[in-house]
């Protein structure tokens, strides 16, 4: 079964993982498993993918994708055994699907925003979430635009990345002093592939989004 859901998401088939002879449940936790080499293409579609899988799921049980959050939660937690450092994304689908559902747990991901280990996540979880609905964590703007100053590539290049998708307009002045930045990083997740970008074409874009009707990217 495994490999069925690989060979899917290989193809970009996430509708067809719904017709997989298997439960709700185990569904989930092999997209979780998945999740867990970030240095292949399959793991961020496999985020991608739990997302959508969890919205048709919610529409007639959602109490399965409630256990879900519980459990990345608690991955994400001490307790756990620090296992769950990617947990923060698969959250951040599950809002961006579901945000009736589940907006009460947008604020609890962006609580983890200053934990060095989880903030990557954060980032990527808070601009999928800003794309579609943005107000649900404007509250961590600030905080995010903190991160613009970072001496780590990865952390500057995403917060710029999350705050054109959130459209924040008080980080253009911020985001313009990114434009010069020529640090490459490859962990922007876009239409399905994984993208190697300076942290200036990443500024660029994203005030480009923020001025614009739509967002701006680039190849």
């Amino acid at each position: 079964m495994k490999s069925e859901i690989i060979k899917l998401l290989s193809d970009k088939k996430y509708d067809a993982l719904m017709k997989l002879p298997v439960s709700n449940g185990r569904l989930l936790s092999t997209l979780i498993s998945l999740t867990y080499d970030r240095k292949s293409i399959i793991s961020y579609r496999a985020i991608e993918a739990f997302g959508i899988v969890s919205k048709e799921i919610a529409k007639t049980k959602p109490e399965i994708v409630r256990n879900a959050v519980g459990r990345l939660l608690w991955m994400i937690r001490d307790e756990s055994g620090g296992i769950g450092w990617g947990s923060p994304e698969l959250l951040g689908e599950i809002v961006r699907n579901n945000p009736e559902l589940f907006s009460d747990v947008a604020p609890v991901i962006m609580s983890f925003l200053d934990e060095e280990m989880l903030a990557p996540g954060v980032l990527l979880a808070a601009g999928r979430i800003g794309e579609v609905n943005p107000e649900l964590i404007a509250h961590a703007i600030p905080l995010i635009i903190t991160y613009i100053h970072n001496p780590e590539p990865l952390l500057r290049g995403l917060a710029a990345w999350a705050l054109g998708r959130m459209r924040a307009s008080q980080a253009e002045p911020e985001l313009e002093k990114l434009k010069n930045d020529d640090s490459l990083i490859q962990a922007i997740y876009e239409d399905g592939e994984l993208k190697e970008k300076t942290i200036g074409q990443i500024a660029e874009e994203a005030v480009c989004s923020i001025s614009a009707s739509g967002f701006c990217q680039g190849n």
